[in-house]
């Protein structure tokens, strides 16, 4: 007769056995936020809050000043099925800004995801479905398709940096 058990690891013997405990949506936004200020310091570039919208000052969306100068709006996903609710209002808060913005469509960690320009984010809107709550709901696949998903850090610096014409 066979008895099935239940193992309950704790997260310090993860990596011990060999396995991975993936990051909550939480932990990589605080990862994405600190990278992007270390990297600050060393290109010559601040992070704060964006404080030019017409609604409430939200986590998820910063301004950069210096080197690098724009307005970062993103969200994130840690599980699959990787799914984004982008605000309409907050998306036309940002055309109206006169700011030059990039929206950062993040998943798994602060090192991969997607980054759309302004143009990219014009091409999508009549395709991205607009859900009554207000939100544009966008994932994988068709509603991204003209987009190159990043993969390291790096590879988002130096993609923001090319999207500002650095």
């Amino acid at each position: 007769m066979l008895i099935a058990k239940r193992w309950f690891v704790c997260k310090c013997c993860v990596s011990w056995l060999g396995g991975e405990i993936a990051m909550d949506a939480n932990q990589i936004r605080n990862d994405f936020v600190s990278r992007l200020r270390r990297s600050g310091g060393d290109l010559g570039f601040q992070i704060g809050p964006w404080l030019g919208g017409m609604r409430r000052v939200s986590n998820n969306i910063i301004q950069l000043r210096g080197s690098m100068d724009c307005v970062v709006y993103f969200h994130v996903r840690s599980t699959e099925p990787y799914r984004w609710g982008v605000t309409a209002n907050r998306i036309d808060e940002l055309k109206q800004s006169g700011k030059d913005w990039v929206l950062v469509l993040l998943f798994e960690s602060a090192e991969s995801g997607y980054l759309l320009t302004p143009s990219d984010v014009d091409r999508y809107l009549s395709i991205w479905p607009l859900a009554a709550d207000g939100d544009h709901k966008v994932s994988t696949g068709s509603y991204l398709q003209f987009n190159k998903v990043f993969s390291t850090f790096e590879d988002f610096i130096n993609s923001l940096a090319r999207s500002l014409g650095g």
